[in-house]
């Protein structure tokens, strides 16, 4: 699937697509290919010529096509993983893209088809369900519910503009509803969505300016798991820092609503690099924390990471910890196709979800311009085995462990 230089999308017949699985660029194969959903957007790139072979005759290396003639893409929503990147010659002055998961689209049989598969297609992640006509009007009711609480403010400004679900279901009254409490952070993720150094790619969100008190995130915990069907509420958003940087008041106040209210999960997003502040909220009584990794080699972890003051074994100390005081661990595996996939990244995931007992296994695709997100990563010494081998992998080496792209409630 190509575009013309005046954004008409259209079909190059005689020609075979190409993608990239990490650094090596190749034909799709058939299992790594969905059917299109139209709740995936479709968007074309000036700046970026699609790779592609004579149809038939997939040999040597693909040729960009000529003109502008610009590779179209797609994003996926919740519940679908990438399986390939797409494959491109960046023409000259062209900028970095924002950090968005592109996706490679092609045409198989009159069909449009992405590299995609859905691994938890869950009604509450259904696109469909967010950006309602009522947002505006639930908005502002929740303001007037929780006069002067804060973190409505920023909570607004992320479900307005960027369409973020947990955001909208705190004032749709809803499932997984966000708190963010921390504006700082001990890491400097090559990818972070919130803040990026200069001359980086541009960040999509605004994080955090302001550290909320223990009354405000009291306030809006227990408005929101009073109201809402299967509640979740969570710490550790896109528009924040790292929550475990403020953990004796996120402890405080889980303390503060399980004394009042015994329904729903409490859950934590972190990078898990603070074990003993962790402790802290385990002992307060949260229900289930998911931990980011974008893998389980520690060299691997630490090039995209760039942890400050932390090493990759308190990551492990905090899964560790958790485990045993019986909450609910998830992996956040932040992944691209070509590099999570190879076998030495995936014994290593397979051997620390053994180890540890890991409850669940998300698996996130790692968002940024392929271009500048690979020029970040180390070559792998070996090809990737594809995503789809990949899931079955873990799914017959793990049987126990869950596998999916969401927190699931763990608290009636």
């Amino acid at each position: 699937m190509v575009a013309d230089a005046q954004g008409q999308f259209g079909d190059e017949p005689f020609l075979e697509g190409a993608a990239r699985s990490g650094f090596k660029v190749r034909a799709p194969r058939r299992e790594e290919l969905s059917p299109w959903i139209e709740e995936a957007p479709l968007q074309f790139l000036p700046g970026r010529q699609p790779l592609a072979w004579p149809a038939g005759r997939v040999q040597g290396p693909p040729r960009p096509l000529e003109g502008e003639s610009w590779a179209v893409v797609t994003l996926p929503p919740a519940g679908w993983v990438r399986t390939l990147l797409p494959a491109w010659r960046v023409t000259p002055g062209a900028e970095d893209l924002p950090i968005f998961g592109y996706t490679p689209l092609f045409v198989r049989e009159g069909e449009l088809y992405w590299a995609a598969l859905p691994l938890e297609l869950n009604l509450h992640w259904d696109p469909k369900e967010y950006d309602k006509p009522s947002l505006e009007a639930d908005i502002e009711a929740t303001k007037r519910a929780l006069p002067g609480n804060r973190l409505l403010e920023q909570l607004a400004i992320c479900a307005r503009e960027y369409g973020c679900c947990n955001a909208q279901n705190i004032f749709y009254g809803r499932w997984e509803g966000a708190v963010p409490i921390s504006p700082q952070c001990n890491a400097r993720c090559r990818g972070c969505i919130s803040k990026q150094p200069a001359g980086g790619p541009p960040s999509p969100q605004i994080r955090l300016d302001f550290t909320p008190t223990v009354e405000e995130i009291a306030q809006l915990a227990l408005f929101h798991l009073r109201r809402a069907p299967d509640p979740i509420l969570s710490f550790g958003q896109g528009c924040e820092g790292e929550p475990l940087l403020q953990a004796e008041r996120a402890a405080q106040a889980v303390r503060l609503v399980r004394a009042q209210e015994g329904r729903g999960t409490l859950h934590m997003n972190s990078n898990g690099s603070l074990p003993q502040k962790a402790q802290l909220l385990f002992e307060a009584g949260l229900d289930s924390m998911r931990v980011s990794l974008c893998s389980a080699l520690e060299e691997s972890y630490v090039a995209y990471y760039q942890p400050q003051h932390y090493k990759f074994r308190d990551v492990l100390e905090t899964i560790e910890r958790g485990r045993a005081a019986g909450v609910w661990i998830s992996l956040n595996l932040l992944f691209v196709p070509g590099l999570n996939d190879t076998p030495r990244e995936l014994e290593a995931l397979i051997e620390l979800i053994q180890r540890y007992g890991v409850n669940m296994l998300q698996l996130r695709n790692l968002n940024g311009d392929p271009d500048w997100l690979l020029a970040q990563m180390a070559r792998p010494g070996e090809e990737g085995i594809g995503i789809p081998q990949m899931i079955a992998t873990l799914r017959r080496e793990c049987p126990a462990l869950r596998l999916g792209t969401q927190n699931p409630p763990v608290r009636p």
